[in-house]
């Protein structure tokens, strides 16, 4: 699921996302939309990288990870999926997606935004080559159920999340 967070400059939208993340029980990740053009600095490595000609340069230093590329958002919120996240945040004030939006000028808590995300999350989602393949609600059960009960008869094969990855 992808929550939208919209809002305007200090309009409380870090906070908010911080409270969130706070009181989710799952994975998170979080993108946020800047109006800043740029955030590689021209003539250093990354940046020449990608210059030259690289889809995306990473620098990894000894606390934290950085990825440069000129990816737009959908591509960006694609990268994001590969994490196999329980939830993606995107923030911003204008370029904001998700299935459920909440704009900062609505007054709503944290808490009834976490009822709504469980509410909204899919038991089961398929994806093909990076495309969602759209489930209707009796074969998404019918498929959640059946991959339940055939995982429940191994040897620890009963959880609350399960990830299938299939190559071929």
């Amino acid at each position: 699921m992808i929550l939208g967070i919209k809002g305007e400059k200090n309009s409380g939208k870090t906070t908010l996302i911080e409270n969130i993340l706070k009181k989710f029980n799952g994975k998170v990740v979080v993108i946020k939309s800047s109006s800043t053009d740029y955030f590689d600095d021209p003539g250093k490595d990354t940046w020449r990288y990608r210059k030259a000609g690289a889809l995306a340069s990473i620098i990894i230093g000894r606390e934290e990870t950085a990825m440069f590329s000129s990816f737009d958002t959908n591509t960006a919120i694609e990268i994001a999926k590969k994490f196999h996240p329980d939830l993606i945040v995107f923030e911003g004030y204008k370029k904001v997606k998700g299935d459920l939006i909440i704009d900062m000028n609505d007054t709503i808590n944290e808490d009834e935004i976490l009822k709504r995300i469980k509410k909204g999350r899919k038991k089961i989602e398929i994806f093909v080559d990076g495309r969602k393949l759209p489930l209707n609600p009796f074969i998404a059960n019918l498929l959640y159920k059946t991959i339940k009960a055939m995982l429940s008869t191994l040897k620890k094969g009963e959880g609350e999340e399960v990830d299938i990855l299939i190559n071929g």
